[in-house]
C-alpha cells in the first residue's frame, strides 16, 4: 500500500503542476468595447466588475471603478475607462 502511495502523489503533483503552468498568468486586456456589454455607450460597476473578474475580485474592482468615475455618476464612459497616459518628458541628452 505504501509503495503505491508514492508514485501516485507524484502523478498527481505533477498533473498539478503542469495545469497550473499552462494557465495564462497574464488575463487579456480589457477593453471599452468587450467591457461595455449592453452596447450603450457607457461601462457600469456590474459591466467593470464582470469584465474584470479574472484580474481582480470584486473588491478590487469596485475599488477601481470608483477611481476612474471622475463624474461619480456611476458608469464608466470611454475616457474614464482608460484615461490618456501623459506623454513621458524626454531625457536631454548632454553635447558632445
Amino acid at each position: 500500500m505504501k509503495s503505491n502511495l508514492i508514485p501516485a502523489t507524484f502523478v498527481a503533483l505533477l498533473i498539478i503542476g503542469t495545469a497550473a503552468f499552462a494557465a495564462d498568468p497574464k488575463p487579456a486586456k480589457v477593453t471599452f468595447a468587450n467591457a461595455d456589454a449592453d452596447h450603450d455607450g457607457k461601462v457600469s460597476l456590474r459591466e467593470y466588475t464582470a469584465a474584470h473578474k479574472a484580474a481582480m475580485d470584486s473588491v478590487a474592482a469596485k475599488a477601481k471603478f470608483a477611481e476612474l468615475d471622475k463624474n461619480k455618476d456611476g458608469s464608466l464612459t470611454s475616457d474614464e475607462f482608460a484615461p490618456k497616459r501623459k506623454p513621458r518628458a524626454k531625457k536631454e541628452t548632454a553635447a558632445r
